[in-house]
């Protein structure tokens, strides 16, 4: 399946057809943002191509990872809106119970260990189903058979989806839950190993693994790291620095990209265990990104656009990740840099400049283009995302 990388040679490059097909969602299903989503005793699912709903309604959720109740409030003010687990029996100090009613109170859905008596609550959005190593299609069937009114979500092992070892496996686990969340960072094949695209390659592979899917494609959820944190000391105890600012927001927009279809924080640290430690600066850069996901999830969700629409990077070995869409009788083109260096991006759409208005959509500005081309040079890693409409004073 093709995704949102072209390198320079290639003249034209989209998300790709077979996906733009998977975006056509069936008439009649509204999009709403997590943030707007109010728990109601909430019905969820997974559609056929891996949307996540809530009541009949497509939602585009930012979660943070398995969070106590006294941070609840916290991270609704930085503008999540879904804890994706719970901390456990003896990880917060109260019930289950309780715990969702605070999540309601806090307008959060929750995404929860299994639990008869809490199944009835609004902010239930989910059940975990486990981890994908071990017997999936046994939990997640109890589950369904116990509850069939919300979505399972297995979290899958990272270090296997970046070596592609164990496929066969995955291929099959992949069709026994709703939802796959991976915790995914750029040294997870070790601090020696940094890379910035491992989210796009486990996205795509994802992608790939569930087109075949009886049940449809898997809701994909990346879990990022937003701070300096220790991972467990029998897996080498390595203290892993802090994403800055462009490096936390590259990671959620070539995910969101490649097709993910949410995006988790993971704030936890371990050796000791620290529930959240995040710089102020990337608290910032979390509420930004929020902000920025809530005003484009509708265009986000929509079909990529059929328009001819080319862009080419001008490094040799240089990366641009694209995907577009057609929202509101215009195109959108949402891209990133790749690369850490900077490089001059040329964007080519017959008429631009013309027949064709060109607008920086984050700012609402328009851009000047001319002859069917527009050009600019990117910082490394930077986002754009770009609004193509018909000229007030077309020629």
């Amino acid at each position: 399946m093709l995704v949102g990388r072209l390198l320079l040679a290639a003249a034209l490059h989209t998300e790709g057809r077979e996906r733009a097909k998977m975006r056509q969602w069936a008439m009649g299903v509204a999009v709403l943002t997590v943030w707007a989503a109010a728990a109601s005793g909430a019905e969820t699912k997974v559609g056929p191509k891996g949307q996540f709903i809530v009541d009949g309604k497509a939602v585009v959720p930012l979660a943070v990872w398995c969070q106590p109740e006294y941070l609840l409030e916290y991270w609704r003010n930085l503008g999540l809106g879904c804890v994706a687990s719970t901390p456990g029996r003896g990880g917060e100090a109260v019930g289950l119970e309780e715990y969702l009613r605070l999540a309601e109170r806090s307008k959060l859905g929750v995404i929860a260990s299994f639990d008869e008596k809490a199944a009835g609550l609004p902010a239930v959005w989910g059940w975990n189903g486990g981890y994908g190593d071990r017997d999936v299609r046994r939990q997640y069937e109890r589950l369904k058979e116990r509850d069939g009114r919300h979505m399972v979500q297995t979290n899958f092992r990272v270090h296997d989806l970046l070596t592609g070892e164990k496929t066969e496996y995955y291929r099959e686990a992949i069709k026994w839950t709703d939802s796959v969340i991976c915790h995914v960072w750029p040294e997870a094949l070790g601090s020696d190993r940094r890379n910035l695209r491992n989210v796009a390659t486990v996205v795509d592979r994802l992608r790939e693994w569930s087109q075949d899917r009886p049940n449809g494609e898997v809701s994909v959820w990346t879990d990022l790291n937003p701070h300096e944190w220790r991972i467990k000391k029998e897996e080498g105890g390595a203290l892993l620095a802090a994403p800055t600012p462009a490096e936390f927001r590259f990671q959620v927009w070539l995910a969101l990209i490649h097709g993910a279809d949410a995006i988790c924080v993971f704030p936890i640290s371990f050796d000791p265990f620290v529930y959240s430690q995040i710089p102020a600066r990337t608290e910032k850069e979390i509420m930004r990104q929020a902000q920025l996901v809530k005003r484009f999830s509708d265009v986000l969700v929509a079909e990529e656009s059929p328009a001819k629409i080319a862009v080419r990077g001008s490094l040799k070995a240089g990366i641009v990740d694209v995907a577009t869409r057609r929202y509101g009788g215009k195109d959108y083109v949402f891209l990133v840099n790749g690369v850490t260096e900077a490089q001059t991006v040329r964007l080519e759409v017959e008429g631009l400049g013309k027949k064709l208005e060109l607008r920086d959509a984050i700012k609402d500005k328009a851009v000047a283009a001319k002859d069917g081309a527009y050009e600019e040079e990117l910082k490394g890693l930077e986002l754009r995302i770009w609004q193509i409409g018909i000229a007030e004073k077309a020629e």
